[in-house]
This record gives structure tokens, sequence and C-alpha cells, in this order.
């Protein structure tokens, strides 16, 4: 039996190891090229069952139902040679059968024999991050960092992988240091470049996130899939400068717009700005219409419930509040049945369906009921995956609830939490303005407005 480039053995002919090589390659990159070098794998051997498994994951990464089953269809009647590939094997079925976390546990037993195994740990990578699981995000690269050498075609990436680890668990400073480090010995590293705007967005440094991506624009914007992301990443760092046409500049030109690819990663993006730019009053001109559109198109399944949050976002923002509660009633139904993915089911009933409820809510003008549904899981969102900064959504429409409310202790204690952590930012001492303003503390407000235009002069520096 022939081996991968990390000495793992593996069936196939030697042409489809090289384009299964190739793949891995592409895939620490993020790049389109996983799909056509995965495939040109099993045209050379459809006997080689890594290559098969290889396309099927890259369908379940999709985190959507069409794509997650027609990964069944690429390892159907796979022979495997060898333990490893029977536990890839394995893997596949458990995600395709709609158990994301088996598939996970499955992968890290994998890597406990073979650490080597690059596929296993960027695929268990996403894993961790679909599934929210920031310790595991952080510990499974941890694990296998030891077995990988300077020697290694691709080691760096791993540095990328483990930045992202780190600041999901809070740890920014190392976080921070291993993604510059894995972007300086690859500028094609986005993953690692991801991180670190990833970091810099927690701590409230918006001069620093500003810079480095437009420092790096050209790696970020090319020959990429995670350019979207990246994209958002930057349109955030701009509505913190109060630069709206900026931000939605970026939306039309990157993240969402006729020759969208239509998947939901990017998607999740597009609704993730807008709804930003919604709990702060400003005009998104058609966008959200035409956003909506395109999750209405997807399968209704409910198999992501993140995916579905998003979903929620564009069709309330559009002012389609009946077909916004419409998706909650899917999720309340599934909450309620026995079939269906596991998975999603620990996520809708763990804190899915409060964060749905509570955008339909919204959407409502009925803010007790954002305030009844979020602030009792407020510190258990990870449970349906994404990131922090993704979860911020929440975070903020339970704020402007609070404070549309009249809740003043709750909005002081929201506000005092993300001033500690974010300085800086300008949303948050824009709401410590209002909250002051409608308690009658004309001082205090005026203090806090002061505050706030200083630090929009210094983010605004940035941009010059």
């Amino acid at each position: 039996m022939a081996s991968d480039k990390y000495g793992l053995a593996m069936g196939g002919s030697e042409a489809a190891i090289a384009h299964f090589n190739r793949a891995l390659s592409h895939l620490v990159r993020f790049q389109p090229e996983i799909v056509t070098e995965s495939e040109a794998a099993i045209q050379a051997d459809p006997g080689c069952v890594m290559a098969r498994i290889f396309r099927a994951y890259v369908g379940a990464m999709s985190s959507e139902w069409p794509d997650t089953r027609g990964a069944a269809e690429f390892v159907k009647g796979a022979a495997p040679g060898n333990d490893r590939e029977r536990a890839h094997l394995a893997a596949v079925s458990a995600w395709v059968g709609g158990d994301m976390h088996a598939a996970g546990r499955i992968l890290d037993g994998i890597l406990t024999d073979h650490p080597r195994d690059l596929l296993a740990l960027a695929v268990g990578h996403q894993v961790d991050f679909l599934t929210g699981d920031a310790r595991n995000l952080r510990g499974r690269v941890e694990r296998v960092r030891p077995r990988f050498s300077s020697a290694d075609q691709d080691a760096s990436f791993l540095d990328g992988m483990w930045a992202f680890g780190l600041e999901e668990c809070g740890d920014y400073a190392r976080s921070e240091e291993a993604g510059l480090r894995s972007v300086s010995a690859n500028p094609n590293d986005v993953w690692g470049i991801h991180a670190v705007v990833h970091t810099y967005e927690m701590q409230g440094r918006v001069a620093s996130g500003i810079r480095y991506l437009e420092t790096r624009r050209k790696d970020w914007m090319e020959g990429t899939f995670l350019n979207v992301h990246n994209a958002w990443h930057l349109a955030i760092y701009l509505l913190e400068c109060e630069e709206h046409a900026r931000s939605l500049a970026i939306y039309d030109e990157v993240i969402h717009h006729e020759k969208s690819a239509g998947v939901a990663m990017e998607m999740l993006d597009g609704s993730g700005l807008l709804w930003r730019l919604f709990l702060d009053g400003i005009d998104t001109g058609g966008r959200f219409g035409a956003l909506a559109d395109a999750w209405t198109a997807k399968d209704p399944l409910p198999w992501y419930v993140f995916n579905d949050l998003h979903a929620i976002m564009a069709l309330v923002g559009a002012g389609r509040q009946a077909e916004a509660e419409a998706v909650v009633a899917r999720l309340e139904a599934f909450a309620r049945g026995e079939n269906g993915s596991a998975a999603n089911r620990v996520m809708v009933t763990g804190a899915g369906l409060a964060a749905a409820r509570s955008l339909a809510a919204f959407g409502r003008g009925d803010d007790r009921e954002v305030i009844e549904q979020l602030a009792p899981v407020r510190h258990h969102l990870s449970i349906f995956g994404g990131s922090h900064a993704q979860r911020d959504a929440y975070q903020r429409t339970l704020l402007a609830s609070a404070l549309r409310a009249g809740e003043r202790a709750l909005a002081a204690l929201l506000l005092e939490e993300r001033i500690e952590a974010r300085p800086s930012s300008l949303w948050a001492w824009g709401g410590r303005v209002r909250l002051h303003q409608r308690s009658g503390q004309a001082q205090e407000a005026q203090a806090a407005e002061a505050t706030r235009a200083s630090h929009l002069a210094s983010h605004r520096a940035a941009l010059a």
C-alpha cells in the first residue's frame, strides 16, 4: 500500500495520491481547488478511498443538508484497505446521519492513532468550529503540533488553526503571536489572517484590524473562498468607525451580490452584517430582500440551526415577519420530534430555539420577549456553533432590546461587560450615552459622548 505526503498508508494509484496530496495543500489554504483536485483523484482511481472520503468531507463541511446528503454518494461502496480509512468512513457516516459531534469524536480518535493525518485535523477543526467547541478547536491542534516539523509541507498552517482556537478560548496574546507567525511563513494562510483579525475584534483593536486586513488584502481577496468572511471582518470594523456607506460597499462588492455563489457560509456573513446595521436603524436599501430570497431558496429541513438563525435575520430585516415566524415554527416542531439531526437537536434545544424566537420577537418590537428568550442563554450560545464574533449579533440584539425596553440594570450590565472587553467600542459608548440620557443623567451622558467622540477620531485616523 502506498502513502500520502505525511507517510500515512492509503490505497490508490500514484496519480490519485498526487491529486490527493495537492488537495490537502488547497484545503489548508481554503482554495476552491479542493473540489477539482479531490474529484481528479477519484477520476484517476475510483478505488482511492481517501479521495472519495476527502470529497465527501467537502460536502459535509458546507453545513447544508443537500450537500451533506450528497456526501454519502461519494463514499457509497467504498472498500477501505486499513483501519484509518474505515474510521474516516465511519466519521462521514456519522455526519451524514446527523451526528456531527460523533464525527468529531471519531476524527479525534483517528488523530490519536495517526497524529499526522492532516485531513482528519483540518476537518475536525471545522467540526469544532461548527459545534462551537472552543476548547477542542484549540486542543485538537495542540495535541498533534509536536508531530509536525518545519520540514513538513504545509506544517506552518497548524499555527493558523491553533491561533483561532487560542482566540476562541480568550488567549489573545498567544493567538496573535501564533497567527502572525503562520502568516509570515505563508502569506496565503487566510485562516491565520482570519485568526489574527478575530483576536483584534475581540479586544476592540479596530485600527490594528483595519491596517492588518488592508495590508494583507491581496492575500485574502484572491484565490480563496474565505475572501467573503475576511471581507465581513473588514466591514464590521468599518461599522465601529461609523463608516456605514463603506461597509455596505464591501457588502455589495464581495459579500453578497448577483454573482454570489449562494452558499450558506457566505450568506451568514451577509445576514450578520445587515443585522448589525438594522439594529442601529441604518437604511440598507433592498439588500435584505435579495438576501431573504436567497435564504428561502434553500432546503427548509432544519439541519444546522446557525443557518436558520441567519435566515430569520434576513427575513425580519426584509419586513417578511410571517416567513420569519414560520422558520421559528419549523424549529419548534423539530425540537419536539424524534427524527432528524441529533447534533442539530442539541443545538436547537440548548439555545438555538431561544435565539430564533428572540430574533422574531425583535422584528415584532416585543423587547420583553427578546429579553426573556436571550438573557438566560446568553452565556451558552456557543452550543449552536460559530465564533464569538459571529454570535455577538445576539448579544447586540439583547442589548438593543434592553435599551429600548428601558431595562436599565440589564443594559448597564451588558454595556459594562462590553466596554471592559472592548474599551474603545463606539457602539458600546453610544449605548452608554443613550442609557444615561434616558435615565436623565445629562452630565454622565455628556462625558460618555466625549469618550465616544475621542474613540471615533482615533478609529477614523486609521482609515486615513
